[in-house]
């Protein structure tokens, strides 16, 4: 914890730094950090192992609508992986 004297000297701070720079401080202020790397690469890897695994259960059952929401995942997951290069 900061104590009364450190609290407000941050404050004086972060008054100035909007005063100087507002466009900026608001930027920072709203900002919202970004998903982990590692995160993404799991939510694609994700993607197209249950595509693959949607593809196999629709082509060894032979349903067709299983084969087609397999085959869509599995071009989701290209398309994820590409976008991400």
């Amino acid at each position: 914890m900061l104590s009364h004297d450190e609290h407000r000297h941050l404050r004086a701070i972060e008054q100035w730094f909007e005063t100087d720079d507002p466009v900026l401080a608001r930027m920072l202020r709203d900002h919202e950090p970004a998903p982990r790397p590692y995160q993404r690469l799991a939510t694609r890897l994700a993607v197209d192992i249950v595509g693959g695994l949607v593809f196999v259960a629709g082509a060894l059952t032979a349903t067709g609508a299983l084969i087609l929401l397999g085959a869509i995942l599995i071009s989701v997951g290209v398309a994820l992986h590409i976008v991400a290069r």
